[in-house]
């Protein structure tokens, strides 16, 4: 076991200065992120809250923006789901058509494990500043914007094609909006080398 040990850390040593950096940066920054978001804002829904009710609100926009209606609305709901003999409350923010439920946006929905998944790997990354401030707040807003057609699509999904709901919410959306996020960090990236000094370019 120490010998499987000592060789594991060997290993580590043979990986170039600046790709360990970046790793131990990741780790941190993973580490800090699960620490505050689980001991302080998880259960009070401190930034979840928020933003699930944003993410309904602006989906609702978006789709009596493609109808050129107003029949769409979205508000703060508490689900009952019946879970082995038991009912748990899951808030949601609710999307209605004339006041008749059409989806549910959980937490789990809302984006912002995607926000740090980007964000994370930006600060990590040997950049400017100012380079990583452009394209976190410019970042952020794309991956929202995706977010909500995301959720505006399973609307119209669930109403006219409700066959492909389950396969577009589980694979077609989630490569979609994986794909913005992989993207992103191509361009980003285009101006770093790990073994210059940091490109300060914007």
């Amino acid at each position: 076991m120490t010998g499987a040990i000592g060789r594991f850390f060997d290993s580590l040593s043979t990986i170039p200065k600046p790709i360990r950096s970046f790793l131990q940066r990741a780790l941190l920054i993973v580490i800090v992120w699960k620490v505050l978001y689980l001991g302080f804002w998880a259960y009070p829904r401190t930034l979840d809250a928020p933003l699930t009710n944003l993410v309904g609100e602006h989906s609702a926009w978006m789709l009596n923006q493609l109808t050129g209606s107003s029949e769409y609305s979205a508000r703060p709901y508490i689900y009952d789901i019946p879970f082995e003999g038991e009912i748990q409350v899951s808030p949601v923010s609710r999307i209605d058509k004339n006041g008749e439920k059409i989806l549910h946006i959980a937490d789990g929905c809302n984006g912002l494990e995607l926000f740090v998944l980007y964000v994370g790997f930006l600060l990590a990354m040997p950049a400017s500043a100012r380079r990583k401030l452009l394209f976190i707040v410019a970042g952020m807003a794309i991956i929202h914007a995706v977010n909500v057609l995301r959720c505006a699509g399973l609307c119209i999904l669930i109403q006219r094609w409700r066959e492909h709901f389950d396969l577009a919410h589980h694979y077609i959306f989630k490569v979609m909006i994986y794909s913005v996020i992989f993207l992103l960090w191509v361009k980003f990236s285009q101006k770093i080398t790990f073994t210059k000094e940091p490109d300060h370019a914007v």
